[in-house]
């Protein structure tokens, strides 16, 4: 078993299950009075539990972790042989012959004989009906948190549970004199400055940990007509009244530089000036010959009215706090009479914000009629528009989808055969002969999940993503 933790959550990865339970810190410190050598009587666990659990709730947490088989009595582990084996979708399996190798994010395993085992994992059959009992602790190496490639169900015919899909446990968790350790540092950054300034490698920035739609899309692309995210924003823009050329442009927040060199390209600005809070990304974007400064998009370092053309792509739920109002409220300062600023996120127009916790530190969404709001109180003509409409993006090609983990195991899979595999808006059509030419069988690749590129595409979900237009009045 493997604890994990994402700020103050907390995960327990069973390591011959593979059966993923979220927890507190204190019922993971109420499981580390249970551990090996010594283990504990459960009544004496309960009378006196860790924190401020009651011995009431903690024998119902007990009970729960028995169920689940996160907690057994000395001498009677899981009985394997009745569990069901199943293949989670994202997992990804190349067959060789009688063989199977398995891919994860660090390592990948080879199980002879296996191409028969995983082909009929689908949770309809048990482990013992499948290989002999001698295998079986060779068959649950692929249930542990490293390789995330296995799941072994309960035993009955109830459907996979949730748990059945997880792929991704956060960064472990050490136990130390019985209690969980201080957390990793995820969740909000309290210092975001800080954050940005301990970004070391742009390109795994944007590749790993914060993808981007517009990082997705930085080449042409043909549900994009052939052009680049870039160019399709700039004709976007220039259609709803920014300058064909000659606009003095400032970009909040450039990433890797993708999108300024395309704007810079189509729009033909009188001067252009990315701010960024990230010192290494500044430099990723002076490398790509953009003129970058670091600063902060809440204190933009610009005079007032001294800008006809705002983009802001991507990067307001990165702001803690009202900094993404603060962030229009920059925008009415800077911009110049009938200037223009562009600000996209992901989000929805009323629903309420959600915390994206997929990364390393947490993103919340946008609520994009309260940004609506604060530009029509400042007097700018404010509209919201979905992102895929604003850029025409065609929604029906079928594209790859992944979760980081199966990202990470398709990269090390075509490495393994001299393939780059980098992070972009993959059609379906291009992984399987980019599989071909790497001499890979598409027949033989498990975990190649597919969906319309308008619902997914890699990890993001186009349909969630919009953009607000702020427009200042003319002179």
């Amino acid at each position: 078993m493997t604890f994990h933790a994402r700020g103050d959550d907390c995960f327990a990865w069973h390591g011959q299950t593979g059966d993923v339970c979220q927890m507190s810190r204190d019922v993971v410190a109420l499981m580390a009075r249970f551990a090996p050598p010594a283990g504990a009587s459960p009544d004496a666990v309960c009378r006196a539990p860790p924190g401020e659990m009651t011995p009431v709730e903690a024998t119902g947490f007990v009970a729960v972790l028995c169920e689940r088989a996160f907690l057994h009595a000395p001498g009677a582990p899981p009985d394997l042989g009745r569990r069901r084996p199943y293949l989670p979708r994202f997992t990804i399996v190349e067959r060789r012959g009688e063989d199977a190798i398995v891919h994860g994010r660090d390592r990948s395993l080879t199980l002879p004989g296996g191409a028969a085992l995983l082909g009929a994992a689908t949770g309809l059959c048990t482990l013992a009906s499948l290989v002999p009992r001698a295998r079986f602790a060779e068959v649950a190496r692929l249930c542990r948190a490293d390789l995330c490639a296995l799941k072994l169900l309960p035993p009955g015919a109830a459907p996979p549970p949730p748990w059945a899909e997880s792929t991704m446990p956060w960064p472990a968790l050490a136990l130390r004199d019985g209690e969980p350790a201080a957390p990793p540092p995820t969740g909000a950054p309290a210092d975001l400055a800080g954050y940005h300034r301990d970004i070391a490698d742009p390109a795994r920035q944007f590749d790993d940990i914060e993808t981007t739609l517009s990082h997705l899309f930085r080449a042409p692309h043909p549900a994009l007509g052939g052009q680049r995210f870039g160019d399709r924003l700039a004709a976007a823009l220039v259609a709803r009244g920014a300058p064909a050329s000659g606009a003095r442009l400032l970009e909040v927040g450039g990433g890797l530089g993708f999108v300024g060199v395309a704007l810079g390209e189509r729009l033909a600005p009188a001067s252009q000036l990315i701010v960024d809070l990230s010192p290494a990304l500044a430099r990723a974007q002076r490398a790509a010959g953009l003129t970058s400064v670091v600063g902060d998009a809440v204190r933009l370092p610009v005079a007032d009215a001294s800008v006809d053309l705002v983009v802001a792509n991507e990067m307001a739920g990165d702001l803690p706090g009202d900094g993404a109002l603060r962030l229009v409220d920059e925008c009415a300062r800077v911009l110049a009479p009938g200037g223009l600023a562009y600000l996209s996120e992901f989000g929805h127009p009323t629903a309420a914000p959600v915390v994206s916790d997929h990364l390393d530190h947490d993103e919340r969404s946008i609520r994009f009629a309260d940004l609506r709001d604060r530009g029509r109180a400042l007097h700018l003509a404010a509209e919201i528009a979905p992102l895929p409409s604003l850029l025409g993006l065609d929604p029906a090609p079928v594209a790859l989808s992944t979760t980081r983990a199966s990202y990470a195991a398709l990269r090390r899979l075509f490495a393994g055969r001299g393939v780059t595999f980098d992070k972009r808006a993959w059609l379906l059509d291009e992984v399987l002969a980019l599989a071909r030419g790497a001499g890979i069988d598409p027949a033989d690749l498990h975990g190649l999940v597919a969906a319309p590129i308008g619902e997914r595409t890699m990890g993001l979900r186009p349909r969630e993503f919009h953009a607000l237009l702020l427009r200042k009045p003319g002179a």
